[in-house]
């Protein structure tokens, strides 16, 4: 009598001497296992599968098994060797694996769904258009676009260090914050003045943000901007292409206010902000999509966001592009 099974089964010696191995059977095992069981092995050949067994107290318990048949110099089958693995903890510790796992899918697509509904966009389709592609659930890319009451614009674009939880959740509240101050500014100076003291509290000790924060006036004719850590905002003037440089480092809990710069330009077709994803991929299919070729060509916008939104990539990638209709 194998000790072993004694000891899983819950029986004693005498109580299993002389009994039929269905003593253990779990009834609501399928009958055509065992069906297929024996048709293997009366074929002489070894049947392995996955087995759920009743314990005397009434508890299931869950085998890995094996049985072979021994044949005799006839070739014949003598005796049928079974050798058993329990495996209930193993399937239960799965178990609980996946649900924590789906729990935590769950949880992150709330997450997302949060963040998400957290960006505004006060522009139509014939103004601005938008790709947007995150590379986890959790972005670390966050923008939002405002038409002021005043008819001056206000577009900011955060791309926040690393991938996860923590950066995602220090973009979304820096972007809740200014989506509380925005609409009662006067200026981009007195928006980072409310914002940037707030922002520090969120900032981890090595953690930076990247962003660009960009004002238009009403006639369209200056931008005021504060830039960190981004690549140059492109302005399309005609058959120029103005490159806008970042005028600040990437905001961390000990940096500056960041300082504004205004620049005049009278007339203008169209500007393109966007974070370091497009630019820093490693897939030579899209080199003609970068953002200075889209702003020279905008009639290929619709097609070319189509074509980068079925690539993957390992950061976000975030291309704002607005038109001067005015």
């Amino acid at each position: 009598m194998n000790n072993k099974f004694i000891e899983i089964s819950g029986y004693s010696q005498e109580e299993l001497i002389g009994k039929s191995h269905n003593i253990v059977r779990d009834p609501e095992m399928p009958s055509s296992i065992f069906k297929e069981l024996w048709q293997t092995i009366k074929s002489k050949n070894v049947w392995r599968g996955v087995v759920t067994n009743l314990r005397k107290d009434g508890t299931k318990y869950t085998v890995s098994a094996s049985i072979f048949p021994i044949l005799d110099s006839m070739g014949k089958v003598v005796e049928y060797i079974s050798i058993r693995h329990d495996i209930t903890q193993v399937l239960e510790l799965s178990s609980k694996i996946e649900e924590m796992n789906a729990y935590n899918m769950q949880q992150e697509h709330l997450a997302k769904d949060k963040l998400e509904a957290g960006i505004v966009n006060d522009m139509d389709e014939s103004e601005c258009s938008v790709l947007h592609i995150a590379s986890d659930i959790l972005s670390g890319d966050f923008y939002s676009i405002y038409k002021m009451k005043g008819g001056s614009i206000f577009l900011y674009l955060v791309d926040g260090q690393g991938h996860g939880v923590s950066p995602a959740l220090t973009v979304f509240a820096i972007s809740s914050m200014l989506n509380q101050f925005v609409y009662s500014m006067q200026s981009i100076e007195e928006l980072i003045e409310k914002l940037y003291p707030l922002a520090k509290t969120f900032l981890g000790e090595i953690e930076q943000l990247s962003y660009i924060m960009l004002m238009i006036d009403p006639e369209k004719k200056s931008f005021t901007y504060a830039s960190g850590g981004m690549y140059p905002f492109l302005i399309k003037n005609g058959d120029e292409i103005i490159k806008i440089r970042a005028n600040n480092t990437p905001f961390m809990n000990f940096s500056p206010t960041p300082i504004c710069t205004t620049i005049k330009i009278d007339k203008w077709d169209s500007i393109m902000l966007y974070s370091d994803g497009i630019l820093e991929h490693e897939n030579d299919n899209l080199k003609e999509y970068m953002p200075e070729a889209i702003i020279k060509n905008p009639s290929m916008i619709k097609d070319v966001m189509k074509k980068i939104s079925e690539h993957e990539f390992e950061d976000d990638v975030t291309m704002i592009y607005l038109k001067n209709v005015g």
